[in-house]
Parts: structure tokens; sequence; C-alpha cells
């Protein structure tokens, strides 16, 4: 095949590189002496639309793992761009060894359907019953939470969409210096909001074919 050779691109490190750039979750849970936790979490993805559900990546070591099986509930919370100490510190000091919603002076906010707090300063806050344990790895489990109800702080989104002042914490990875040592995590302000473009003309021409299957796409 004559295919282009990549000269426009060089190695990366690692697979999630190209995909970084993201709001990160703080994953809240109570265990059953009812103390509070949160860690960081970046491996977790939405999927189906009815019910709703979150699929969640969760190491075993942690305090989250014991409280999701002891209350089998939990919310995830989106950190504003004033957070990011927040999302460093969970990310860092495991639960085992502080009490980390205590340090971090986080306001516990009363959730509608489960038992665990919303996180007062988020941005948004959804509460989830875990309705499935995956098996993945000998270090990690994923859990599958389904949608009870969802929290959005006052005039930060617009239908879907966050507002240009509503602040969301951009999490945009670790810059290292030449011999690859960490200089820090960065992250980065919403800017702007651009529509897409639906009378392209790329998508025009496709759009007024026939579909081989009638109601789906590929």
């Amino acid at each position: 095949m004559n295919w282009k050779d990549p000269i426009d691109f060089e190695a990366g490190n690692h697979g999630n590189k190209p995909f970084a750039i993201r709001v990160p979750a703080l994953v809240v849970t109570r265990g059953k002496n009812d103390r509070l936790n949160f860690l960081t979490a970046m491996w977790f993805t939405p999927t189906g639309a009815e019910p709703s559900r979150m699929v969640v990546a969760i190491q075993k070591k942690t305090l989250t793992y014991d409280f999701l099986l002891e209350r089998g509930e939990f919310v995830m919370s989106a950190p504003t761009d004033k957070m990011m100490d927040v999302v460093v510190f969970a990310g860092y000091i495991s639960g085992h060894d502080v009490d980390k919603w205590q340090a971090a002076k986080l306001t516990a906010v009363k959730p509608s359907k489960i038992s665990v707090p919303l996180i007062g300063e988020a941005i948004g806050n959804v509460e989830y019953k875990v309705v499935r344990q995956i098996p993945f790895d000998d270090g990690m489990d994923l859990f599958v939470g389904e949608v009870l109800a969802t929290h959005i702080r006052k005039g930060a989104m617009e239908g879907e969409l966050y507002r240009e002042e509503a602040n969301p914490l951009l999490y945009m990875g670790t810059k290292y210096d030449e011999q690859g040592k960490s200089m820090g995590k960065y992250y980065g302000h919403l800017k702007g909001v651009g529509k897409a473009d639906y009378d392209s003309p790329l998508l025009k021409e496709y759009l007024s074919r026939p579909k081989h299957r009638p109601g789906k796409n590929d």
C-alpha cells in the first residue's frame, strides 16, 4: 500500500497521552463506620444512555475499593480549576494513612438518593449505585455505577455544554525535563466553546446516502 511515512509523529511513552486532556473525577465513598474518603480517578468512561452508567477503574489497595465493597455506592465529583491542589492531593495520598476528607476540609452536601455526600466545592456531582464489579487484573477491578441523580452547580452549564465562565478543571498531564524528571502536573482553562459544522460538505454528502442498517450508526 502507498502509505505516507509517519514523519509528523514521534514515539510516545504511554497510550493514554493523546487523550490526556479531560475533566478528572473525585470518587467519593463512605465506609460502614461513616468515615468519608475520596480519590482522584482518571480511568473512567460513561457507557449507555438509558440507564446512564459509568465504568471506573479502582485499585484494590485503596481505601476507596474497600468502601465500595462495604456500601456499594459512590459519588463522582467534577472539580473546578480552583481545586487542582485537592486533585493532586487525592492522587498522591492514601486514605489508609490520612483522613483525606478532614485534611482537605471539603464541604459535605446531602445527596438525594444514596448515603454518600456530594462535594460542595465541585462543579458537578453524580450519585451512583454499583451494579457490577468486573475483575480486571491482579491490582485493579472495574466498577459499573448506575446513575441515580445528577447535580450541576447553578449557572455552570447550558444543556450539555459548560459555560465559558464555569471554569471546569481541564487536566493536561505531567511535564518532564530532559532527564525525564517530573516537573509537575498541569491544567488548562476553558477559553472558548465552538460549534461543530453540520453543513460541512463531507457530512452532508454522506447523510444523504441510504443507510445499510436503518436506525443504527457504525
